[in-house]
Order: structure tokens, then C-alpha cells, then sequence
């Protein structure tokens, strides 16, 4: 809030204030409050404050402790480094001082004068939800020859750039460029000649950010995010300028791109949402929270997705034959853009039957593109449903070889009749689709809602997925939908977000691209993510190796969604690495039986991020935030709250280096064993590993380096659990989780540490001197098996007395070794507390 103007009679006061000044210091809200000389105004919200010049103008944002977190960088000169302005021709113009200022609601707007004589700058600065403050700058004046608007900042030396939707290049992007404009890529570098024949000029983009699901949007490690609110093409420049600014543009262009029409409106006017912290992780559960985050997903979600080359009935007796638990079954017949279903239309609902009696749920394929010679197309131009060019008649592009028109989501008429598209292939059985595409939007077609195409282009793709969601969120069983595309806000229409077309190599857009790409997108407010396990193109890269795929298919059990492509585009003729090859299925059963086992732990994980906006996928900074080495790694992460997972992301590899945060970690493999008849992973010990530094873990090839916090708790369903979805309830070849009803709790005590399982399931536990307390809130009464590492603790014990609910449990229902003890309950309830101690009961 800004404050009122009064008059201090006190000596004392005037003098305190004239010293604040004097040092460039803002005021307490107190003293804002009667401040008639003041030359600073403030506006909050919650723990968001931003202050304003009202003499020469000048802009800062400070967080709660009134610590300034982002200062406007200084200077009215011709070059975009400088206070906020805007580009006429090739020069920048820059603001100089406020004219005028005033209140409007809790809102303050300045008129403020500019070094271009025509033209001033409106800005309003005003309070929004979620501890943000929202700047808009307008410029007052002729519109005619602006060609950007922005405002640039201070770069402290030690700053990080993290976020900006999904990224290939880069987690911390300071020294680079960042444009955002929905595209295909990124590619190979020397793939271009070839991925321009099959893509639309306008939706491909030649540079290293390329991104199918950009969002403007900058997340800093001192602990402050902004984001552009407009849709128009947008630029980050971060260091690039200047090594010590970075800046954010409006552009009335997109750099190099072809078919721009000449009358791309001039961006007058330009949005920037601040938000505060204190940490990174404060920052994007407010920016989450503001913008939406995905809708919450069913159990099958969770499971491993399968794509096969094999027949139906031939995948489903593989699976069967080599225990391979698998909850979604992906098939690609298209129903857009050209309709494949038609005249098959009892093909598909004979085939999601027999699916869905095998257990598993099964998606088909989509994109917002149709076919001009389905017969209905005609109609559905003069309906409005179809997007125009500017003589009238539908806009038409190339895709693959067909020649296709878009719908039109700005259109109701658009809307309605891809719904029922949709709703189509929900009556045929099938249980959702990958909603692929939407980066072709023509920068100079024409929208119903009158939007022009350049505005227009990066909104489509919100506009698609939100049409698919608000027309499918009513059916009564969970819809899978998985997009690759997405802006701002389409997150919360999205319940799924994947990589889109990775190429099938180790380096930039393979492997080592798609972990930085869940990264990033959990910096940006997208928790629910996976990738292409495996890639997709091998153009002028090598084929898909074995070894390459076993490794994608380890990191891909340790995303927000573990699903495999099966084809992809290879120029070769060589044989692509199936995951159900013989030399290939024990890996892809290995750790789909573990990403299923893992249930509890993976699904509250995404419970997690509905509630707090915290990914499945956790860059290193959201949970260290104090540790520089940790806030800096691109190539590993924290999946949910309790594991460091460290992806092998070069050939030939055995072991790799891993960085660990203080404090005590557990080896994963060096403190389980597998199963191989049952797939079962049981706790045998606890191979313990100092952190605050660099350690170096054994990779053979069947593993991942992965490592559990001292302290964690890791709920974990039956090893025999053949699917997470709801169907094949009456094929006794199919265990789902009704079947399975107990719980195992895999518990390393050390000090005090919360955790939680499922949706709602919730874990204490708190070492005392001689003891140790575990309690249980659960949704229901279940059996739990209980393992725990005593040798964890801070002060280890043999325990040699335990106790449910105050009273002690019978000899028959644990037992314990010097470094374990196993407890085995009945269902006692859905509220557990359990007291382990080294003295004996008495």
C-alpha cells in the first residue's frame, strides 16, 4: 500500500528522514504513511513490495525483511540497457522522470516523461494474489514505428536464471538469449535442411531455446521471479547486453522468422508480474499457485506407459509371461487430422475392450489439425470452427504430406466441434491420447475472437489443451491426456506434460536435453512431466543404441511420468531398441516394477506439487537453496522430497560423480535388493554416505545412482501389483491395488522428519535418547509392514522393546538385529503411533 502524505512536526523524524533518503533507503510502512516529501512509493502484497521513484523514476522489489531482492539498472541512453523505455527504430527510449502521480484503488499510476519528446509512459503499479505486484507500462503517444518495450534490470554477479518453460540448453540460461515463441525444436544443428520439409517455416525455430512449451518467465536464485503476462513474442536477454543487466522485451517481431506480416501490431504496452520469495521454492509455489497448477491425477498416471511394435494379443502375453507390470497401453491410430477411425470404428471399441481386460488403460492420438479432404470440412468452415487466412477461406498449411486446416479455438464453433472429436474416442473405450502439435498457429492468419496471428500464436496452444480439458473433464473415468505444447497458463489444463521429439543421442536434445528439460519445467510451474524414453528422431544422429535406451528408460522411472516411444524417425533401416526386447526387458522390468512398488511415494509426491507447487522433478536450488554447488547442477535432481537422482548421461559410463547436500545420505543399491523371480525390492541395510561434497557411485548398467535423506520414509505398495488402472478386475492374471490393500514403510530415523504417502497419508518420526517414535495417519485400516535402518540415527540402538498405541506389541509381530528391526501389523486402525525403545518393555 502506498501511504498517505502528512507532515512530520518532529525534529527527530525529519532528520531520520532525510538520512533515509539521503542513502537510498525506503521507509517502514510507518513511516510511508505521512511522507509528503517522500520520493518513493511503495505498493504491496502479502510479502511482495514494490517501490517507485516519484521523482526521477526509478524502480525496485524488495521482500519481506524490506530487503531490496531486484533493482531497475539505471541509464538513458540509446541501447536497451537502461530504466524502463521503449525501442523506436533502432534507438531506445528511455523513462526519465514522473510527471505526475496518483492513487486509484490500492493502485499507484504515474505519468512519467521519457527522452522522446512525443511520447511518455503510463504505469500502474497495483497489488495481485499470492504475494506478487503487477507493473503495466503504456506508452502515451503515437504508436507507429515501436518495435519493442521493456525494462532491464541489475545482475549481480552471483544471480542464476532458472525457469523459463521447457529448455534443452540450459538450466541457468544467464549469458544467453531467450526468445518465447511456440516452436518445433530444438534439433541437431545440421538436422535443420531436413526438419524444414515437413514443418510449416513460422513454427520452426533455429536456435538452441528452441521450445515447444516456452513461458516467459525468470526465476531468480536471489530469490524473486517475473513474468511477462502478454502473449506477444517476448525476449530475456541475461548478460547479453551487458554482463551486469539483464532485460526483458516485448517484440513486435520474432527474430528471422519467415511469413511475419508487415502489419504486426506495435507491443505499446507491456505486463510484468513480480513475485516475491524469500527462496526459489516460495517463488513457484506463489507463480504456480497464481497461474494454475495441473489437474490432479488418477493412480494409473503413475504406472509405467507401454508402447510397443508388437500385436495387441502378443504385448499383452509378454507382459503377462515376464511379470512386467504396466498400467497404460499407448496405441497412435489418429483420429486427427485425417480421421483414421472412420470405417473402423468397431476395430477400436473390440480393441480398448481387450485392453482394458488385460488391466491396463489405453490412449489413442490427437492434434488441433484437420484434414480439408474429410467431407465434413467445408461445413465446419462456414461453421466458424476453422481458422481463416486473410482472403476468408480456411487457412491452409502442410503437415507431413497432407494439406490441413486448424480449428479455431477462439471460436465456440471451433471449440464444440473438436470436442466432439474427443468424446468420440472416449465412446469407443479409449481412456485418453497424446494432444500433440499446436505450434503451427500462422503469425498472420485470422482469429474469429479478431486477435491478430502474431498475438495469437502463443496463446493457441493454452486455448487447444484448455478446449480438450473443459470438453473431457466431466467423463467419470480419468482422462490421460499428455501434451508436448504449452504457454502460460496451460499448465492447469494439462495434466500431463511431455518433451515432445528428443533426438536419440546422450547429448543436446537427447538424454542430457530431457533432464533438463523436467528441470526446467519444474522451475517454471509444471510438476507432472516426462519425456520420450528413447527419443524419437535419429536423423543424422546415430540410431538408438541399447545402451542409450536402458539408461533413458532408468531416468524415465524417476519422472513425473515414465513412458517409452517405441518408433520415433530413423533415416536408417537398422532396428530401433524395443524395451521389451530380450536383451532390453529385464531393465524396462526392473524399474517398472519399481516405479509401481513406488507408488505411494510417486503419487504423494504429485500431491505434493498440487498443494505446494514443489515438481515431481525438484531442481537441486528448490531444496538447497543456501548451497551454491547444489543450486548450480543441471544434471541431477531431487525426485519428491526424499530422493537424489542422478541420471548416467554419457556412453560407456560404470560410475558417476554426485554431489550431496549436508547431511546424511543413503545408497539406494548398496541398501536394497531385488528380487529377480518376484521383482521385490526389500531394505538389507544402509550403505550410508557423507554429504556436503562430491562422492563418486558405482552406475553399472542396471542402475541409476539414486540416494534416500537420512530421515526419509518410503511407502511401497506389493511387489506383485500388476497395474495401477481400474480395469481387469475380473481377469485373475490381474492384480491392482484393491487387490493389494497393505502398505510397506522403508524408514531411515535420523533426528525429526515428516513424509507422506498417497494422496493424503501422512508420517512422523522422532528420535529421542533411547527411542524412536513412528505415527501413521492413514485414509484407511490396512496391514503395514515396517523396516527401518536404526543404524541412521544419530545415536544408534538395538531396539529391543516396541509398543502400538501405548501398549506393547507381542514378540511374535517384530524382530529386530543390531542395524534393522521388521514390525508386521494387522489392520489396527487408520492412526498408528508406534514407540521403539532400546531398553527392554519390562
Amino acid at each position: 500500500m502506498f501511504g498517505k502524505a502528512g507532515e512530520y512536526r518532529v525534529p527527530l523524524v525529519a532528520a531520520l528522514l532525510a538520512a533515509t533518503v539521503a542513502t537510498g533507503l525506503m521507509l517502514s510502512a510507518g513511516v510511508n504513511q505521512a511522507d509528503a516529501a517522500a520520493k518513493y512509493r511503495s505498493v504491496s502484497s502479502g510479502q511482495a513490495r514494490a517501490v517507485v521513484g516519484t521523482g526521477k523514476w526509478s524502480f525496485a522489489f524488495r521482500d519481506k525483511r524490506k530487503k531490496p531482492v531486484l533493482r531497475e539498472q539505471s541509464g538513458t541512453g540509446t541501447s536497451p540497457v537502461g530504466r524502463l523505455g521503449f525501442q523506436i527504430g533502432s534507438n531506445w527510449k528511455h523513462a526519465t522522470r514522473v510527471i505526475k502521480t496518483w492513487k486509484q484503488g490500492k493502485s499507484r499510476l504515474a505519468m512519467v516523461k521519457t527522452t522522446d519528446p512525443k511520447r511518455k509512459l503510463k504505469v500502474r503499479v497495483a497489488p495481485a494474489s499470492n504475494g506478487s505486484v503487477r507493473l503495466t507500462a503504456t506508452i502515451v503517444g503515437p504508436s507507429s514505428g515501436v518495435e519493442a518495450i521493456g525494462m532491464s534490470f541489475k545482475a549481480p554477479k552471483a544471480e542464476r536464471y532458472l525457469g523459463f518453460g521447457e529448455r534443452s540448453n540450459a538450466v541457468d540460461q544467464r549469458g544467453n538469449e531467450v526468445e518465447n515463441w511456440v516452436g518445433e525444436g530444438p534439433y541437431q544443428s545440421n538436422e535443420y535442411q531436413v526438419v524444414k520439409l515437413f514443418v510449416p517455416e513460422w513454427g520452426l525455430r533455429d536456435r538452441p531455446d528452441a521450445t515447444y512449451f516456452p513461458i516467459p518467465w525468470l526465476l531468480s536464485t536471489s530469490g524473486y521471479g517475473v513474468l511477462v503476462e502478454n502473449p506477444n513474442p517476448s525476449y530475456f536477454h541475461l548478460g547479453t547486453d551487458r554482463k551486469d543487466t539483464w532485460s526483458v522485451q516485448l517484440s513486435r517481431t520474432v527474430d528471422g522468422l519467415a511469413r511475419q506480416p508487415d502489419d504486426n501490431p506495435p507491443p505499446t504496452s507491456i505486463t510484468l508480474r513480480f513475485f516475491a520469495g524469500p527462496k526459489p521454492a516460495d517463488v513457484v509455489r506463489r507463480m504456480s499457485g497464481a497461474l494454475g497448477r495441473q489437474p490432479a491425477p488418477a493412480p494409473v498416471f503413475f504406472g509405467p506407459w507401454l508402447q510397443t511394435n508388437e500385436s495387441d494379443a502378443d504385448s499383452v502375453n509378454i507382459l503377462h509371461d515376464q511379470d512386467v507390470p504396466t498400467s497404460v497401453f499407448q496405441t497412435y491410430l489418429h483420429y486427427l487430422p485425417c480421421a483414421g477411425q472412420t470405417g473402423h470404428e468397431q476395430n477400436q471399441i473390440d480393441r480398448t475392450a481387450f485392453i482394458h481386460q488385460a488391466g491396463m488403460a489405453i490412449t489413442t492420438y490427437f492434434n488441433p489439425m484437420i484434414c480439408r479432404s474429410l467431407p465434413e470440412f467445408p461445413d465446419l468452415v462456414s461453421e466458424g470452427a476453422i481458422t481463416l487466412n486473410r482472403d476468408g477461406d480456411a487457412y491452409p498449411y502442410r503437415y507431413l504430406g497432407y494439406e490441413v486446416g486448424q480449428f479455431d479455438f477462439t471460436s465456440e464453433a471451433g471449440r464444440d466441434a473438436y470436442g466432439e472429436r474427443l468424446n468420440e474416442a472416449l465412446s469407443h473405450g479409449y481412456d485418453g491420447w497424446m494432444e500433440d502439435f499446436g505450434e503451427y498457429a500462422p503469425p498472420d492468419a485470422v482469429y474469429s475472437d479478431g486477435t491478430h496471428g502474431v498475438v495469437e500464436h502463443n496463446q493457441y496452444v493454452r486455448q487447444y489443451h484448455c478446449t480438450a480439458y473443459e470438453k473431457t473433464k466431466n467423463h467419470p473415468r480419468p482422462v490421460l491426456r499428455f501434451a508436448r505444447s504449452g504457454f502460460t497458463g496451460s499448465a492447469a489444463c494439462s495434466p500431463v506434460v511431455w518433451n515432445g521429439d528428443p533426438s536419440t543421442t546422450w547429448d543436446f536434445d537427447g538424454l542430457a536435453s530431457a533432464v533438463r528439460n523436467g528441470i526446467t519445467m519444474g522451475l517454471s510451474g509444471v510438476g507432472i512431466w516426462g519425456s520420450d524414453i528413447g527419443g524419437f528422431f535419429a536423423i543424422t544422429s546415430d540410431t538408438l543404441s541399447p545402451e542409450l535406451n536402458a539408461r533413458w528408460v532408468q531416468f524415465g522411472a524417476f519422472s513425473g511420468i515414465m513412458r517409452n516411444e517405441a518408433d520415433g524417425y530413423s533415416v536408417s533401416s537398422a532396428h530401433r531398441p524395443q524395451v521389451i526386447d530380450p536383451d532390453q526387458i529385464d531393465n524396462w522390468r526392473r524399474y517398472s516394477k519399481l516405479r509401481t512398488q513406488l507408488y505411494p511415494y510417486v503419487s504423494a509426491a504429485a500431491a505434493d506439487y498440487r498443494r505446494t507447487g514443489l515438481p515431481m522433478m525438484r531442481a537441486m536450488v528448490l531444496d538447497f537453496p543456501n548451497d551454491r554447488k547444489a543450486a548450480g547442477l543441471e544434471d541431477q535432481y531431487m525426485f519428491g522430497p526424499d530422493l537424489l537422482v542422478a541420471p548416467v548421461i554419457k556412453p560407456g559410463q560404470s560410475s558417476r560423480k554426485v554431489y550431496l547436500p549436508k547431511g546424511k545420505w543413503i545408497d539406494f543399491w548398496r541398501s536394497f535388493s531385488y528380487d529377480e523371480p518376484t521383482g521385490a525390492y526389500d531394505l538389507t541395510g544402509a550403505g550410508t554416505k557423507n554429504g556436503n561434497g562430491w562422492r563418486t557411485l558405482p552406475a553399472p548398467a542396471d542402475q541409476i545412482p539414486l540416494l534416500a535423506r537420512a530421515g526419509s520414509m518410503i511407502t511401497t505398495i506389493s511387489p506383485d501389483v500388476t497395474t495401477l488402472s481400474l480395469f481387469g478386475s475380473d481377469n485373475q492374471q490381474v492384480v491392482d491395488l484393491s487387490d493389494r490393500k497393505g502398505r510397506t514403510l522403508f524408514a531411515f530415523p535420523r533426528g525429526q522428519s515428516s513424509d507422506r504417502f498417497e494422496k493424503s497419508g501422512k508420517l512422523a518420526s522422532t528420535e529421542s535418547d533411547g527411542s524412536w517414535k513412528l505415527k501413521i495417519n492413514d485414509t484407511e485400516s490396512r496391514p503395514w509392514r515396517i523396516k527401518a535402518s536404526t543404524a541412521v540415527m544419530k545415536d544408534p540402538f538395538k531396539v529391543r522393546c516396541v509398543k502400538l498405541n501405548g501398549r506393547r506389541l507381542s514378540a511374535a509381530a517384530w524382530n529386530a538385529t543390531a542395524s534393522q528391526v521388521e514390525v508386521n501389523l494387522p489392520s489396527k486402525g487408520r492412526n498408528l503411533t508406534l514407540l521403539f525403545s532400546k531398553k527392554s518393555c519390562g
